[in-house]
């Protein structure tokens, strides 16, 4: 695996540079049949990961959101979110992040999400913890009275539940953000009425391997080898309280 992480994390900086040298300049916007944004920058830097990818690592397939390879049979699969936060990322709003994930019979095996903001590089191998530039990182302890809930687009039906049993809520935009938040012990958790495998799939190893937990919203094991609907992401210790917010709503 040593190898694949080099790869995903030298794939990282080469994408942040994009995506930094880019950023507040004005862009053409198409809209994705799901009415979606998507921007050349989203589209330049899956094909700097699918060339990449094709030369380093040429038995693997990629599910990635803008361009995808492989027949779907292959031992190894890399799921990739080149520019996870678009929307931000338009609107000059710095919180958008480079996401890549290698999965094995719908399981995430390792994922690496980069902050090119903030120089901030997130990494995890199953099994093997979680961490952000080289250091350990681990979600908070708080329990749902004692912290903050992150929402965001899809989160807003389950807003004011949050907000009731909760600290407070905090709009924060971007999956794969919100994900590396609180796998670095910021907030409780959320929980997404909807989710696409490459806004959630990178993103969960790094969680789960900082101690916290992502499921489904009745709480089943997600499979990232087929469609992915609701999510939550939680800290592990207000789990069973969201599993309730989200059966409640």
């Amino acid at each position: 695996m040593e190898d694949r992480l080099n790869t995903a994390r030298d794939l990282a900086r080469k994408a942040g540079a994009i995506i930094k040298d880019n950023f507040g300049k004005v862009h053409s916007i198409e809209l994705k049949t799901d009415l979606s944004p998507v921007t050349a920058i989203d589209k330049q830097i899956n094909s700097l990961v699918a060339e990449t990818l094709k030369s380093t690592h040429p038995d693997d397939g990629l599910l990635g959101e803008e361009e995808s390879y492989g027949t779907g049979d292959e031992r190894y699969q890399w799921i990739c979110d080149p520019l996870d936060g678009t929307k931000p990322f338009i609107l000059g709003l710095p919180f958008s992040v480079f996401m890549l994930a290698l999965s094995q019979d719908g399981k995430i095996l390792l994922s690496v999400v980069y902050d090119p903001y903030s120089d901030k590089m997130y990494h995890a191998l199953r099994d093997e913890g979680a961490f952000c530039n080289g250091e350990p990182i681990k979600v908070s302890s708080e329990k749902i009275d004692e912290g903050y809930a992150l929402v965001g687009a899809d989160s807003f039906s389950f807003a004011a539940q949050l907000k009731k049993f909760s600290r407070g809520i905090e709009p924060v935009p971007g999956t794969g953000y919100k994900c590396v938040m609180l796998a670095s012990g910021r907030g409780l958790g959320m929980i997404n009425d909807s989710a696409d495998f490459h806004d959630i799939g990178p993103g969960s190893l790094i969680v789960e391997e900082a101690g916290g937990k992502v499921t489904g919203l009745s709480g089943e094991e997600l499979d990232y080898s087929k469609e992915i609907g609701g999510v939550i992401v939680s800290n592990g210790m207000v789990h069973n309280d969201f599993l309730k917010i989200a059966a409640n709503h």
